[in-house]
């Protein structure tokens, strides 16, 4: 772990991915960059889906490309005391919501405003992406969801988890770890020490980790 400058633990809703980047932040004593996820637009745009409207896909979205944007400014700014920044998101998968709500017109500004921004972003070292099947996904969200995504339909889900296998099975930018999550208990020390192993045993290419 030493040897990452930027980490990225980053995974479908309710896998565990902003949990893990805790833990590992702590053990590593890693600045910690958490998705800033304040967002006025976030419970009514929830409620529009769930009726299936869309009046506030585009500002929904430019919130929390600009809250991300931000994020990676300060990414990007030196921590004389640390020497290892851990983030629970990639800031590039953030268009992945914007394809599957957005009309062609809303899309289209809403790529010129990405473009910008991403060319100031950091690459990372090494990006770990937390993984579950749709129907452990599906439960999660059910016993551990808040209300607002509970109410969202089912189909809404599965484009959501479709797009983001989509998006990481065909990510090349940086070395990429899959993890599968389904037997993973981030409450046991053995699981989060088996998993730091992997982390920092893999350098190149992408490869996949599921324990039994």
């Amino acid at each position: 772990m030493s040897e990452f400058k930027y980490l990225i633990i980053d995974g479908l809703i309710r896998s565990g991915k902003t949990r893990l980047a805790k833990i590992l932040s702590k053990e590593f004593n890693a600045r910690l960059i958490i998705d800033n996820k304040e967002n006025p637009f976030l419970e009514d745009y929830y409620m529009e889906v769930a009726r299936g409207e869309s009046s506030l896909t585009l500002k929904n979205q430019l919130v929390f490309l600009l809250n991300r944007y931000n994020q990676q400014l300060e990414i990007s700014q030196k921590d004389l005391f640390r020497t290892t920044t851990i983030s629970d998101y990639i800031f590039f998968r953030d268009s992945i919501y914007a394809h599957i709500t957005m009309n062609d017109e809303e899309l289209d500004l809403y790529k010129k405003i990405f473009r910008i921004f991403s060319k100031s972003i950091t690459t990372p070292e090494l990006v770990v992406y937390l993984q579950t099947s749709f129907a452990e996904m599906a439960r999660r969200i059910r016993e551990d969801g808040s209300e607002a995504e509970k109410s969202i339909p089912t189909e809404y889900w599965r484009e959501v988890f479709e797009a983001f296998n989509y998006y990481f099975f065909n990510y090349k930018t940086a070395p990429l770890l899959v993890v599968n999550m389904e037997k993973i208990d981030l409450d046991r020390e053995a699981d989060i020490k088996n998993l730091v192993k992997e982390i920092n045993n893999h350098q190149k290419g992408t490869r996949y980790y599921a324990p039994s």
